[in-house]
């Protein structure tokens, strides 16, 4: 067998973390270097998990080979292995590695092609140097990447003009669009605006895929602005909606549907081998595409496993059966997990000046152990020790997904969403569990008396405007209605200090009219009740009884939001104490906050 090897060095004026994020991009590396689109297939093997298929085809010529799991380790080297199924090679291997070059930054890759017979040796000479010309091309692209991205991660952004060219029409229709939202903020012209250079000149994968809040923090607007933006650019066929469930292993996106009823029961993921189900405020995700502008909505693929699909794993690599593996990664402050995947897992946090810059690892057929359970921020070297037989692959991953998702929760939760999607619910039947939402009931105070003494067209007017006047607020705090009952409003949110923001504005919002004010946090279940998505659970209960015990013109807050830091910051001074609610077994403690003199700071 002959092995053809070489080396290349690319020197670049852009710092090493930057051309990192777009270098371990490989699906654009590969794409850009000129090689083919693959379909992936999985296999299951004997010993339990997945081998990963790739299928390509170079001219009329079909190739296949097993592709093990990457190596990378952040932000310095990403690896692959490919091992031929058949043809003039068994085996190519890529080693890139990023380091520090003065002011800027410089690429080492490593590459390795044993061929498998004469006609493999043949060849060897003439696919090193097409691979050394595609790399060299990718690598200027990947540099032009990072240069435009700046210094946070903004895939598929780079290049697209803050404001298109006037006159563009579509820029009108994305105007027109957002005329949906009501009440309108000094955001929705400038919101249409981008969206619609996006849409005209955006990456072809970052619009077959685009994340709202995403492009909120990187065109430095208010998320749920942008959110509501794209919500109702879908309603008016400018852009698509899909609902995606994230892996909980891999954290990749495995099952794609076009409404909420198509929610429900478990998926599997092929690349894990495992089956999960749908957490409605965790790993249900919206996303939108631009098919409908003409923009297709399904981007070719040219690498599905590398750290682009994971960007929340910092570290992975491959510990043969009762062997050892070294990681170095960079870690800041925060909580990790490290994963011998699918599905062992030991958790650790990282803090500034505190622990050792090393992290024993040990992993048998049913754990993974770790040796401290602080490391220090930092350079940090993971040693894992497999003491099983099987291979494990290792990875060092964020404990939490990240707050860039748009869930299902946040959707559902703004107005935006109920006023322009009120059919899609739900299937029947279907129960989804949300960690944590905040509920808050409003109700009327003596509206029957008020029926009474101005009659039912003044009183049935004045408990209208209520409505309204309680909905604006509701929607500038990222709020939505679910429903009102007589006079009686419940509305959800899911930041607790939104929901505290709003209740403090309900006063002086429906004057002349005083309310009841009630809520309480904590999770629930979300189902599909009288053809709308409602929410129900021990959490509902209970803000409903606090809302009930509020006397006319209070806010009562319950302990589990009135003691959030976030909270504690914005409520004004309250009587502390404790209730007895009908159907409830212990007392509740709860925050009395009478109606404000005037609005509190946002």
């Amino acid at each position: 067998m002959k092995r053809f090897t070489d080396h290349y060095t690319y020197r670049f004026d852009v710092a090493p973390e930057a051309l990192w994020r777009a270098v371990s991009d490989t699906d654009a590396v590969n794409r850009d270097a000129g090689l083919p689109p693959v379909r992936y297939t999985f296999e299951p093997r004997p010993e339990g998990g997945p081998v990963t298929i790739a299928h390509v085809r170079f001219g009329p010529v079909p190739i296949e080979w097993e592709e093990p799991p990457f190596t990378w380790e952040a932000p310095y080297r990403v690896s692959v292995e490919r091992r031929f199924r058949g043809g003039p090679f068994v085996r190519f291997n890529s080693d890139v590695h990023v380091v520090g070059d003065g002011a800027g930054s410089r690429i080492e890759h490593a590459v390795e092609l044993d061929a498998r017979d004469g006609l493999g040796a043949l060849l060897g000479p003439a696919v090193m140097a097409r691979g050394k010309a595609g790399a060299g091309r990718a690598y200027e692209l990947a540099a032009e990447r990072a240069r435009a991205a700046g210094p946070t991660p903004a895939s598929g952004l780079a290049g697209v003009p803050e404001v298109p060219a006037a006159g563009i029409t579509r820029v009108t229709r994305f105007v027109d669009a957002l005329e949906a939202l009501r009440p309108h903020t000094e955001h929705e012209p400038e919101i249409a605006a981008r969206l619609a250079a996006l849409v005209e000149h955006g990456d072809d994968a970052f619009v077959a895929r685009m994340r709202p809040y995403v492009l909120a923090d990187r065109w430095s607007m208010p998320r749920d602005r942008v959110l509501a933006a794209m919500l109702a650019s879908t309603r008016a066929g400018l852009l698509d909606l899909s609902w995606t469930l994230i892996c909980p292993s891999c954290r990749g996106q495995k099952n794609r549907v076009a409404s909420l009823a198509g929610l429900g029961g478990e998926v599997h993921c092929d690349q894990c081998g495992i089956a999960y189900g749908a957490d409605f405020d965790r790993n249900v995700e919206v996303t939108f595409d631009a098919s409908p502008s003409g923009r297709s909505g399904e981007a070719p693929v040219y690498c599905v496993a590398g750290p682009q699909s994971a960007r929340q794993t910092l570290a992975q690599t491959r510990v043969g059966g009762l062997g050892a593996a070294a990681l170095d990664v960079v870690l800041r402050p925060g909580a990790y997990v490290i994963q011998a995947l699918p599905d062992r897992a030991a958790r650790f946090t990282v803090e500034e000046d505190a622990g050792a810059g090393m992290l024993e690892v040990r992993i048998d057929s049913t754990r993974v152990r770790a040796g401290t359970s602080t490391v220090r921020a930092g350079a940090v070297r993971v040693h894992a020790i497999n003491l099983s037989v099987r291979e494990a692959v290792v990875r060092v991953t964020e404990a939490e997904l990240s707050d860039q998702i748009a869930t299902a929760a946040d959707v559902t939760a703004l107005q935006a969403f109920r006023d322009l999607f009120s059919s899609d619910v739900l299937a029947d039947g279907i129960e989804l569990a949300i960690r944590s939402l905040t509920i808050v009931f409003t109700d009327v105070v003596g509206s029957t008396q008020m029926y009474g003494e101005t009659g039912d067209a003044r009183a049935f007017r004045l408990v209208h405007d209520h409505f309204e006047a309680l909905r604006e607020v509701i929607v500038l705090q990222r709020g939505a209605i679910v429903k009102t009952v007589g006079d009686a409003v419940m509305a959800v949110f899911v930041d607790p200090r939104d929901a505290v923001l709003a209740a403090l504005r309900f006063g002086s919002a429906v004057a002349p009219l005083r309310l009841r004010i009630g809520m309480h946090r904590g999770p629930c279940i979300a189902m599909r009740a009288n053809d709308r998505l409602d929410y129900f659970g021990a959490t509902v209960n209970l803000a409903s009884r606090v809302g009930h015990a509020a006397a006319p013109g209070e806010l009562l807050v319950t302990a589990a939001i009135a003691d959030d830091a976030r909270v504690a910051e914005i409520l004004p001074a309250g009587e502390r104490g404790t209730l007895t609610l009908r159907g409830i077994a212990e007392p509740v403690e709860v925050v009395r906050i009478g109606a404000p003199a005037a609005e509190p700071a946002r």
